[in-house]
């Protein structure tokens, strides 16, 4: 029985989006990996065929997408370089937040992030550091866990309470590190806590090694956009400094928030 001409359409459909599917899987690989990779271990974290992750790259290669080195290995190109820098600007939040990043990096001598928050998952937007920095596991354009970081409790604790609540009930808190708070009551005292403070915190909770503070980054209407974050080694963040180090880094996530058009008059955020 011959194919419809609609039927070849939406047929074609389906391959097309089966190609980009992998696509996508490949080049999220390469992203996360931050090295050279071969095909073998391409398809064997995606679960491809070598044909297909080789058709796929050889595309890819030719517009620089990624770029191949003289035994035949893998890594992400330039060419992503355009579309990371269009969001960037598109969004407008890198260029409104980076001289108080700035500012904020120079007061407290340790990492800083800037991340960005739509529809429902926040992602890092921008990292700054000193000659202090440790081995952070932090890359631009990654995305950010919410329950087990400060920024991401930062940014829950912003949400509606109504909108807060569906992501509790929904979301499973799995254990990043031995000391990742999972039980959804005590979870939900530590979001009220930042809620009463204006900041959130956490240690070792996502990376073991690593405390940090985060505050929301907030819209016009009180909805948040993103958070700023301040990480550092436990070593190095007594419980002291993390309590004036939070303040800071409130006052810088709420100094961009006006700046956004954010008022105190009428937010329907939780901070």
């Amino acid at each position: 029985m011959k194919k419809t001409k609609l039927q070849g359409e939406i047929s074609a459909d389906k391959q097309g989006i089966r190609v980009l599917e992998r696509l996508f899987d490949i080049l999220s690989f390469l992203a996360e990996r931050q090295d050279y990779a071969g095909i073998k271990e391409i398809a064997e974290a995606t679960g491809l065929s070598r044909t297909t992750v080789h058709r796929v790259l050889a595309t890819c290669e030719e517009n620089y997408v990624v770029l191949k080195d003289n035994i035949g290995r893998y890594r992400i190109g330039p060419r992503s370089l355009v579309w990371a820098n269009s969001y960037q600007q598109q969004t407008g939040l890198a260029k409104i937040a980076r001289q108080h990043l700035k500012e904020l990096l120079r007061d407290v001598g340790e990492t800083v992030h800037l991340f960005i928050y739509e529809k429902g998952e926040a992602f890092y937007l921008e990292k700054m550091h000193t000659y202090n920095v440790t081995g952070l596991d932090s890359r631009i354009g990654s995305r950010l866990e919410l329950y087990s970081t400060s920024a991401g409790r930062a940014i829950l604790a912003a949400l509606p309470e109504e909108e807060f609540e569906a992501y509790l009930s929904t979301r499973e808190l799995l254990p990043r590190t031995d000391w990742t708070v999972v039980d959804k009551d005590a979870f939900g005292k530590i979001i009220e806590n930042a809620r009463t403070k204006g900041y959130a915190e956490e240690t070792q909770e996502n990376e073991v090694g690593v405390r940090c503070v985060g505050a929301a980054i907030l819209g016009k209407n009180g909805y948040p956009l993103g958070a700023v974050s301040v990480a550092g080694p436990v070593f190095r963040f007594t419980d002291e400094r993390v309590e004036s180090v939070g303040k800071r880094v409130f006052g810088t996530a709420r100094i961009i928030s006006y700046q956004l058009g954010y008022s105190t008059n009428g937010g329907q955020g939780g901070l």
